[in-house]
């Protein structure tokens, strides 16, 4: 039996999630939900475990989050501290909560598996970069998330000569 990733994207809009094998291929059908607001970190909590429970079983995640996410902790986030997310209100409570929360521990704890927290653009980066067999070459990664906050990434891509 393969050990399978759950993969989650969590966006200002969608909350996006497959399960991967180790070659990258998908092990059930992608989902997509829509981002609940207001976003509690319990409430986050709780979605990530729905969508976990609703996938093939796992033993291990990765979880994209928006803004800028250190060692797993968030450092600011532009969408989940606001009451009903993107371009609306500030929340000083739900800043309260999500600056500093600590969700690689949270997500780790809930879902009882290894969990890996990054930035949502550094997911993709990362996902951009592997690759069997290829030879790598240099470029650039240049993502605007949809508060229009630019994140440049340098990166080595793969490519395949064959």
């Amino acid at each position: 039996m393969s050990e399978f990733t759950l993969s989650i994207d969590c966006g200002g809009s969608f909350i996006k999630s497959c399960v991967l094998d180790s070659e990258g291929t998908m092990h059930a059908a992608p989902s997509r939900i829509e981002t609940p607001y207001p976003l509690t970190t319990e409430r986050f909590l709780e979605t990530i475990t729905e969508i976990a429970a609703s996938l093939p079983k796992a033993v291990r995640a990765t979880v994209g989050i928006p803004g800028m996410i250190r060692n797993g902790v968030v450092v600011a986030t532009p969408h989940y501290i606001n009451e009903a997310g993107p371009h609306t209100r500030l929340s000083p409570e739900l800043k309260a909560q999500w600056w500093g929360f600590d969700a690689q521990a949270a997500i780790a704890t809930k879902l009882g598996m290894p969990t890996k927290v990054l930035n949502d653009a550094e997911v993709h980066a990362a996902g951009v970069i592997t690759g069997t067999g290829l030879e790598i070459v240099d470029f650039l990664l240049l993502t605007l998330d949809s508060d229009h906050q630019p994140c440049i990434e340098a990166l080595y891509a793969y490519r395949d000569w064959e």
